[in-house]
């Protein structure tokens, strides 16, 4: 484990900060040759970019800091109120950040009168891309790590910010491989014309964001890191399955959509 790149009296490199940035510049590079492939406009996602990148940031920020309300506000006090910026304690949430992230952009969508659903589906594969090397990033930080195992791919930290000392699961290494098999499905996939067909539009990025959030609340199950508990529950454990709910939810009413919109389109053929 390697937390840190560089550090001296003046300033401190994180490694997963490293990774965040690999992650982006990856993610973006994938977004731009599958936008250009479907013909969606660049320049429409250039213009809302930084307003993008702020309100995920917040929404990411914002959650973590509910989830971990006792570690910031544990005195009461006005000192407690800087601790929600000190962003370098890598305090972030995935799941705040993607809330906030297509709320922003469904409606900056609506508003450019953008294709939200053609937008979905190749946002997805880049953005899960990107969260697989942020998942490695993780790993050589020594957060987001799993629980004590005897199995024999189990690794042991030495960090203070582990507090186990005996083998644990790694949790960020799962995380890679599954974020990356859904990725290159994704992006198998979108190749198909059945996928790409403008009838079709949605399916598969709400697909994409269904999966991966199954296979993380299947993460929750092997994690060890301390996070507030809910009625013995680990608080992400619940926040991802009614995030599974809500994506499930949004996916039936969109087939349905897609459905009954194909059905009419046959019986005004016959």
């Amino acid at each position: 484990m390697y937390p840190l790149i560089l550090q001296s009296k003046f300033f401190t490199l994180h490694t997963i900060w490293i990774f965040l940035g690999i992650a982006i510049i990856t993610g973006v590079y994938i977004l731009i040759k599958l936008s250009i492939n479907n013909s969606l406009k660049l320049q429409f996602l250039s213009s809302i970019s930084l307003k993008l990148i702020f309100w995920t940031f917040v929404g990411a920020r914002a959650t973590a800091v509910l989830i971990n309300f006792r570690t910031y506000f544990y005195d009461f006090g006005l000192d407690s109120i800087p601790r929600i910026f000190f962003i370098w304690d890598n305090e972030l949430s995935l799941f705040g950040g993607a809330i906030a992230f297509f709320i922003y952009f469904y409606f900056a969508c609506k508003k450019e009168e953008q294709n939200f659903w053609r937008w979905l589906d190749v946002i997805v594969p880049a953005g899960i891309i990107a969260l697989a090397i942020g998942h490695m990033g993780a790993f050589f930080g020594g957060i987001n790590y799993g629980s004590p195992t005897s199995l024999p791919w189990g690794v042991n930290f030495a960090s203070p910010l582990v507090k186990y000392t005996v083998p644990i699961h790694p949790t960020q290494i799962y995380a890679f491989v599954y974020s990356s098999i859904i990725a290159i499905s994704l992006m198998t996939l979108f190749s198909s014309p059945k996928f790409k067909a403008e009838e079709n539009t949605g399916l598969m990025g709400i697909g994409g964001i269904g999966a991966y959030s199954v296979f993380r609340f299947i993460e929750e199950f092997l994690r060890g890191d301390d996070t507030i508990l809910i009625l013995g529950i680990r608080s992400p454990k619940i926040i991802i399955f009614l995030f599974i709910i809500f994506t499930g939810a949004i996916f039936y009413l969109r087939y349905n959509k897609i459905h009954k919109r194909s059905a009419i389109f046959k019986q005004r053929k016959k």
